[in-house]
């Protein structure tokens, strides 16, 4: 089995919330979008991916030397994910400057921002697309990356504009953050069903996942939970109160942790160290 990898997991989930933040607000502002959700969103966006970015270079060996990963970027992922999350922050750097100007050009930085980030998270998860690597080696590996951002990005986004969302932008992200929810257990069940059809590698990720108490937490965590406590919102959007978005977001963001946590610990075959 993998082991415990904290700066991964913490790089990697909140730097997927930080983009899901922005990508959110990209999509929102089709319609005029409150300027001080702007303000918040971005702020907060801003904070997740400064602690991603710290978090990186604890995984590190030599942490002042990372920028010569950049020298590879036509053979490496991890070169690609280096070079696209320095440019988010760069782009996050020019939103900053947009949202405190009257007719700053907000939209398009938060997408400019948001898309850099995007692929900084597809570099991120094509790492660890590995044949060696059975819990790893499929399309699900990206598509858990992606589903955890629009999840975290969406709730997040739906918690500080609690107050300044229009009610077509509350539901958007009401049912974006449900289906992101639906997206995910769909594909984790097809996921367990794929590697238990697979060679024996396969068969001991399942064994140890079902077997774990920390997968048992995220299902109720991350999936249970979240989808009975929206189910009042989807029925009344005045049910949509501060303390239930956020009993939303703290079920979906532990379930989101210990998914990421169990995804490092399920490498049979591989120590996380051989990535380094």
């Amino acid at each position: 089995m993998g082991t415990w990898e904290w700066p991964l997991i913490i790089f990697t989930v909140m730097g997927e919330a930080a983009i899901g933040i922005l990508l959110a607000l990209w999509w929102l502002d089709r319609t005029p979008l409150d300027i001080k959700v702007y303000k918040k969103a971005t702020l907060t966006s801003g904070i997740l991916l400064a602690l991603a970015l710290v978090a990186s270079l604890a995984h590190l060996g030599h942490p002042e030397a990372a920028y010569r990963a950049v020298s590879h970027l036509s053979t490496s992922w991890l070169s690609r994910e280096i070079l696209f999350f320095l440019m988010t922050a760069a782009a996050w750097l020019y939103l900053f400057i947009q949202i405190r100007r009257p007719d700053g050009k907000r939209r398009m930085a938060a997408g400019i921002a948001g898309l850099l980030g995007l692929l900084g998270i597809l570099s991120s998860a094509m790492i660890y697309v590995l044949p060696r690597v059975p819990a790893w080696d499929s399309a699900q590996t990206p598509l858990f990356f992606l589903l955890t951002t629009g999840l975290l990005g969406g709730l997040i986004l739906l918690l500080l504009g609690r107050k300044s969302l229009t009610s077509a932008q509350t539901t958007y992200l009401v049912y974006w953050s449900l289906s992101c929810l639906a997206a995910s257990l769909l594909t984790y069940i097809l996921y367990l069903s794929m590697l238990n059809a697979g060679g024996s590698e396969g068969m001991a990720t399942v064994q140890f996942l079902s077997t774990s108490p920390l997968f048992w937490i995220r299902v109720i965590t991350n999936w249970i939970a979240p989808m009975i406590l929206l189910y009042p919102v989807i029925k009344n959007k005045k049910a949509a109160q501060p303390n239930l978005i956020l009993t939303i977001l703290v079920c979906s963001g532990i379930g989101e942790f210990l998914g990421r946590a169990l995804f490092y610990l399920s490498a049979v075959g591989i120590q996380i160290s051989a990535l380094k």
